[in-house]
Order: structure tokens, then sequence, then C-alpha cells
């Protein structure tokens, strides 16, 4: 078996990037699937957000050894066909640069990826008192406004070194349909190594 073909997937927070990244790893035969988040611990972070955008948003100011480590670890095992990364930075970090085949960006716009943070964040079935969660809320989407919305922002630039910029509008399956066959088509078309989906 050669070297794995890595697949990243980026997006804004709420974007749609891991369920697709999650969809793709149930679809291809032979995955591995990797999580920027699943490497808190040993991920390094700006210490604010906001003054990392102010500063121009330097991806090198983020570092995923462990990620890295662990990708590199599944590739050497040689055990995979594909490998899917929920990454936010694709070719633009030193750590993948020349480790990804295809780098998709989910183009979701900002306020539907805002909305639906705060479906995930503050679900109907909260046993919060609604004073409570109505107080959070105003704080959470003030500090949006003042302050989160630009770091958010900062991930578009992103999309134009990547390989295939996808419309966030689209069904999840849509956009699986369509990263499944870039694979194919940077795989020649090959009937024996198109990725079968379950």
């Amino acid at each position: 078996m050669g070297a794995p073909y890595v697949i990243s997937i980026n997006s804004v927070s709420g974007g749609g990037k891991t369920a697709l990244s999650e969809l793709l790893h149930e679809s291809l035969r032979s995955s591995a699937l990797f999580r920027f988040d699943d490497f808190d611990d040993s991920n390094v972070y700006p210490e604010d957000y906001y003054e990392w955008s102010m500063r121009g948003s330097d991806v090198s100011e983020f570092d995923c050894p462990g990620m890295q480590e662990a990708v590199v670890k599944e590739i050497k095992r040689g055990k995979v066909e594909y490998i899917v990364m929920d990454y936010p930075f694709g070719r633009d970090h030193h750590r993948f640069t020349d480790m990804i085949d295809l780098s998709v960006f989910v183009d979701t716009p900002l306020d539907v990826a805002m909305a639906r943070r705060i479906l995930r964040d503050y679900p109907d079935s909260s046993e919060t008192p609604s004073d409570i969660v109505l107080k959070n809320l105003h704080k959470d989407l003030d500090y949006y406004v003042r302050k989160a919305r630009y770091p958010y922002l900062s991930t578009y630039s992103r999309k134009g070194s990547c390989d295939l910029v996808l419309d966030g509008w689209m069904p999840l399956e849509a956009l699986r349909r369509e990263v499944l066959g870039k694979v194919r088509e940077d795989q020649d078309a090959d009937e024996d190594s198109v990725p079968a989906a379950t």
C-alpha cells in the first residue's frame, strides 16, 4: 500500500468542517480521522484571539505538534488509504504544508455559522433557568460583536490556498459528493482507486 491520500477540511467555527470530516471518514474505505480539537493538550494557541487577529492572524502563533505526530505515525503504519483531517489551517501551517493532498474549505456565511453555534450551545433541552440562558446568550453575542467576529473573519483568508472551495449552504450529502468527486479526479478516475461510499 502506498502513502495515504490526506484530506484537510476547514471552515469557520460552526461552518460544518467537523460534520463533513466525520461523514467523509465514514464514507471512505480504510480511512483515519484526526480532529484538531482532540489535541488540545499539546496544541498551542495565542493568548488573545482578538489581539492575534489585529496583529495579522499569523498561523505560526498556533502549533499542533501532537496532531502532526499522530498523523505521521498513521502514515508510517501504512494501514489506511485515506486520512481525513478536521483542521483549521490547511496548507497554511508549516506542520502540514507538504503532507496534504486535498485542502478543502467549506465557505459558510458568518451569520449562518454563528446561528449554528447558538443552536449548538443553547439547546432546547437545557435545564438551566431561562433568565440565566438569556443572560449568557446576551454576553456571548456582545463579545462576538466587539471582538470574536474578527478572528472568525480571518479564517476566510485560508480559501486562497485551498484546492476546493465548497458552498456551505449546500446539504452535507452534496458536500460529501463534491469532495469524493475531487478525490476520484485526483486519482485519475482509476476504477480500482475510487473511494467506496458506504
